[in-house]
Formats: structure tokens, sequence, C-alpha cells
């Protein structure tokens, strides 16, 4: 593991109405700042003049003073302002740190983000704001729908940081018992549990000096998000059973389906987590509202799927372009490469048409009464025929049972049985 080095890089973020929202240690100690802000920021209503603050001409746009070099205490450092509507993100660095990153950006993973198509501006939008995020060690919030990629840019962030070759790690927390979510992100003493004799060490210990994802943060118990205030607070903790703290330097992304403060409206999400939690957002686009980059990404997935079973991509007929172009892909990406993958295992062809590429819209034609399909079968047999279909086709885009299960709402179980029953999956 190699030694972290303490990071210079002051930050800020700022409301609309000039009210300070999140600061970190060092931009406290840069600007002679109260240090009762670190606590609770939003609490104490503390405003700040952006022009002030860095002593610039009060007649400057706040849009004109990104990237621009400032002095502080007779050093030189580099501004860059991200504004996200509600707040703007400021970020302070040393032009001599800045240097010495940069060097380390083009040694440590600087190709990271070259896994994203980002023909889109959208896209392109995201990725440049994710990699100004990823240099920070304050945690990341990424949100999205099913299927829009979260997981993937939570490692493609952390390559991409300093702590590009430390351990990366995550934890799904839906639908997870505290006691294991618990066990696994702290660990647990020599017998703190029945059976357990030996001791374990925790996803945020053996990640120690790298990141940890938890994703479906939004299904984290009241219970469990104290716990995590508190390790977000100062870095430590204590194993399950144990007495003696821990102290790492771990960073937080948390990825989340849902408006996390719609959760904090309701009452199912702490309010002061979600604080500490949505300083660097990054918001992941549907795919249908990156119109730009579905066949590129169409072609991407077409050629991977080729390399893996070391065959001849085949070509993307217009046809299929067009039927891929006007279909609202509630899956997302992942929706997009299942449907590909499934067309390419049965492709007999060296082009890949329109009528090769079952998206759901062709069920309604597929599952249609005709005499062909029940003549001579009893009602049983008709629904098993249909049930069948209508499972080979969603399989495609939830590809699991458990998946498969919460789509359907039915239980695993009876999911698992039918796959079995049909053949499904195999």
């Amino acid at each position: 593991m190699h030694q972290n080095i303490y990071s210079p890089v002051a930050f800020l973020a700022v409301a609309s109405n000039g009210l300070l929202i999140e600061l970190n240690q060092v931009a406290q100690t840069l600007f002679s700042l109260p240090e009762f802000l670190l606590k609770d920021t939003a609490k104490h209503n503390f405003k700040v003049n952006l022009h002030q603050l860095f002593k610039l001409d009060e007649r400057l746009p706040v849009s004109d003073l990104n990237n621009i070099k400032i002095i502080i205490n007779q050093q030189y450092y580099l501004l860059q302002i991200i504004d996200n509507i509600e707040r703007l993100i400021l970020i302070i660095q040393p032009v001599n740190y800045l240097k010495n990153s940069l060097i380390i950006e083009n040694r440590v993973h600087q190709q990271a983000f070259d896994v994203f198509t980002a023909s889109s501006l959208t896209m392109q939008k995201l990725i440049k704001q994710a990699k100004a995020f990823s240099r920070q060690s304050e945690p990341l919030l990424i949100s999205g729908s099913t299927g829009s990629g979260k997981d993937l840019l939570a490692l493609t962030c952390h390559q991409y940081s300093q702590r590009g070759d430390q351990i990366f790690l995550g934890l799904n927390c839906a639908a997870m018992p505290d006691e294991v979510v618990e066990s696994e992100l702290y660990g647990h003493a020599p017998g703190a549990y029945p059976g357990a004799v030996d001791g374990k060490k925790g996803f945020f210990e053996q990640a120690n000096g790298g990141s940890v994802l938890l994703d479906g943060i939004d299904e984290m118990s009241y219970r469990m998000q104290t716990k995590l205030i508190r390790f977000i607070n100062d870095g430590s903790f204590r194993r399950v059973g144990d007495d003696n703290e821990v102290r790492v330097n771990v960073r937080i992304i948390c990825a989340t389906k849902v408006d996390l403060y719609s959760l904090v409206k309701q009452g199912k999400f702490r309010e002061d987590l979600y604080y500490r939690l949505n300083v660097l957002p990054l918001s992941l686009p549907d795919l249908k509202d990156r119109q730009d980059d579905i066949i590129a990404l169409a072609v991407y997935f077409i050629n991977e799927f080729a390399n893996k079973h070391g065959i001849l991509p085949p070509i993307l007929s217009q046809s299929a372009e067009q039927a891929l172009l006007s279909y609202s892909w509630p899956g997302n990406v992942r929706e997009l490469k299942n449907i590909l993958y499934s067309a390419l295992a049965q492709l007999n062809s060296a082009q890949l048409t329109e009528k090769d590429i079952l998206l759901p819209k062709k069920m309604e034609s597929i599952l249609q009464l005709t005499d062909n399909n029940i003549e001579g079968k009893t009602l049983d047999e008709m629904t098993k025929q249909f049930e069948k279909q209508i499972l080979q086709q969603l399989y495609q885009t939830y590809p699991s049972s458990r998946k498969l299960s919460k789509r359907l709402g039915i239980s695993h179980t009876a999911v698992a049985n039918k796959l079995r029953e049909y053949g499904i999956g195999k």
C-alpha cells in the first residue's frame, strides 16, 4: 500500500443565495473562517461574498472566475468553479500541487474515463464534472436510474483519482439486514457472533487508502445511517464486539436510484447524512436523453461481444440503428447491452438488422392470439406458452431471478422455478 499524501486542496459549496453549505478543513484554515462551520455548516446561515473572499473585482461575473489564478497569502492558486444551478462548488488548488497532481494523473489511469461513450453534450459535461470531482477526497454521490452505469462511474472516478492504485470495494446496501451491513463495512471481533471464532476486517479497513462504494444508499436503515455519519466525521469506527477504535483514510462513494432529498422530506433518510453526502453530486442521464450516444454504445457492445467470442463484428444496418434510436430504453445502458447480446448470440449473418433485435415493443406482436398458436391447446398449455414468452423477453432486461422477481412482483423462488422449468437463463 502506498503512503497517503495530505491534500492541500480546499473546497467550498455555496448556495445560490450566498449561504455556505459545506467546506473542508483546508478551506476553513486558508480563508480564516470560523471553526464552528466545520461541524454543522448549514445550521449557522453563514453568508460568503465570493469576490471579497478572493479579493476580486465585484464587477466580474461569477462565470468569469472559473479557471483563473488567484493569490492567497502570497501563494498562487487555481480557482475552479462548478455551477450546479442550486449551488456553486469551488475548488482551490495550489499551483505547485496542481502540477504534481497532473504528473500523477498522467501516470495512474489517465484513460480511466475512456470506458464511457460521450458523444452527447450531456455526457461530455458529466465526464468533465466527474474528472474534477474525482480529484477530491470528499464523498461522491452518484444518482441515476437503474442500468445507467452508476457502479461503473464510481469505479472510474476511483481509478482517475490519486487513490487509483489503491483498493476499491463495493457493497450493495439494498435489502441487507443491519447485522450484515455492519459486519461487512466495519468488521467484527472474534466471538462477536455465534460461531465467529476469528475476527474479520470490514470493507473500510480493507480499503484503507482507497475507496468504498455504498450502492443503494437510499435503502440503508436509519441506524446504519447514524453509524455512517460518525465514520464520515472522523474516519474512525469500532469493529462489532470490539472496544478499540480503528482509524482509516477511505473515500466514500454512494450511489442511489432515487432522489435522496425526497426521502429526507419523508423522514426516511437522515438530513444531516444527506448534506454530508451531497457535496459532490453526479447525476447520470437516462439513455433516452443521450440520443447521440446510442449507436456508438451499440457498436461498442457489438465489438465487445465479437472480441469475447473470437468472431468478426457484424455490421449494424440502418434499419437496426433506427429501431434502437426509436426505442425509449427504460432499462438504460444495461438493457441495450442485454438486448444486443441476445441478438448476437442467435445471429447467423454478417449484418445485424432490425428483425434480429427483439425490443420489448415487439412483444405486442409476439403475444397475439392466433389460430396457429392456440389450436388444440388447453387453457393451461396456452397460459404456459405465453408465460414462457414473457419471461424470455423480460429476462433480457432483468437477467437474474432476483431482478425479475422484483419486476414481476412475485417471489424470487417462484421466478427461479419458472426459469428452471422453461430452461431460461441456462
